[in-house]
């Protein structure tokens, strides 16, 4: 088992299989783009499936595949297929903007993807235009409704509590869970780069506010709900869940590392700290010397992020489709 400093058991893996995405989501990327790595840097599926063999020997179980946006990559299906053969690898799920779904969902199924969770973070047009900048709302919903027809159920739903976002507008969200089967979760917005502030952070506390002024909430719980904590409405067939890192931090709790799609193992989403594992796979290293450099790295992760005191900055990387959500 991997267990860090802070006797934390590392049993969760988050990796990102591109730095490239198919919308240009306010938060998550300047306005101008990124500078997308080389091909030649990115990790291949090969690799990428040797680490993964290897981390399953140290304890993960579960591994969530992010980008970017992740289907844009050719070929994922085969990735996941063959993931899904590793054994010790539990549970196999997806982060993904929705957009193409309604392509791939059967295929994503039938490979061995066992769950989704979808960013969506409006139910208007207009607004959802502004915030990726070019996507089409009805992509989503479509594939959502393609989701549910090929067998994902639940499916997650996460909503970033983004300053502009209103009551209106969560109510909309949250009377969704009344008639659908879908988990929503509430994100607190996090301020991880420069090029995107928010002058007032919509707080989880503002949700429940909400919730509680028009149905009976009851506090409940579903698989992999990770740092969420989960409410339902009496009756509904949905749940809706508050992930709160700015006002109640988790890091207590936190079992996730993250690899990039260079292959780079961070140790926090919020932090520059960082172990290459591309470079030393290339040169051969034995497994037995990846081991040890995944136990030494797992030995410096932090104990807690500081984005209640202080905005990223200083890293020029530090793009949430760099790094994977």
């Amino acid at each position: 088992m991997l267990i860090d400093r802070y006797n934390r058991r590392i049993d969760y893996l988050r990796i990102s299989v591109t730095d490239r995405c198919n919308l240009r989501c306010i938060y998550c990327m300047p306005e101008c783009g990124i500078i997308h790595k080389p091909h030649k840097e990115l990790l291949s599926f090969e690799e990428i499936i040797e680490i993964v063999a290897v981390m399953a020997e140290l304890g993960i179980d579960k591994i969530r595949l992010t980008g970017g946006e992740p289907l844009v990559r050719k070929d994922l299906v085969n990735l996941i297929n063959s993931l899904s053969k590793i054994k010790r690898i539990k549970d196999i799920s997806m982060t993904t903007n929705g957009i193409l779904l309604k392509r791939y969902a059967k295929e994503l199924k039938q490979a061995g993807l066992m769950r989704l969770n979808i960013s969506l973070d409006s139910l208007r047009q207009d607004r959802y235009k502004i915030i990726t900048r070019q996507g089409r709302l009805e992509d989503v919903l479509e594939g959502i409704r393609g989701s549910f027809k090929v067998g994902f159920s639940p499916i997650k739903i996460n909503i970033l509590l983004l300053e502009d976002i209103d009551e209106c507008e969560i109510s909309q969200f949250l009377r969704l869970t009344n008639e659908n089967p879908i988990n929503l979760r509430f994100l607190e917005f996090m301020p991880v780069n420069s090029f995107y502030k928010s002058e007032k952070l919509f707080s989880s506390q503002m949700v429940m506010d909400i919730a509680r002024r028009f149905q009976e909430v009851e506090e409940t719980s579903v698989y992999g709900n990770g740092p969420a904590k989960v409410y339902k409405f009496k009756n509904a067939l949905g749940t809706f869940g508050i992930i709160s890192p700015m006002s109640h931090k988790f890091c207590d709790t936190c079992n996730r590392l993250r690899l990039t799609s260079d292959g780079l193992l961070r140790l926090c989403l919020h932090s520059d700290l960082k172990v290459n594992l591309r470079e030393p796979l290339r040169r051969g290293l034995s497994q037995e010397e990846i081991i040890r450099l995944i136990k030494l790295a797992v030995e410096i992760k932090p104990k807690q992020h500081f984005l209640d005191k202080e905005t990223i900055l200083k890293s020029q990387e530090f793009s949430m489709c760099q790094i994977g959500g």
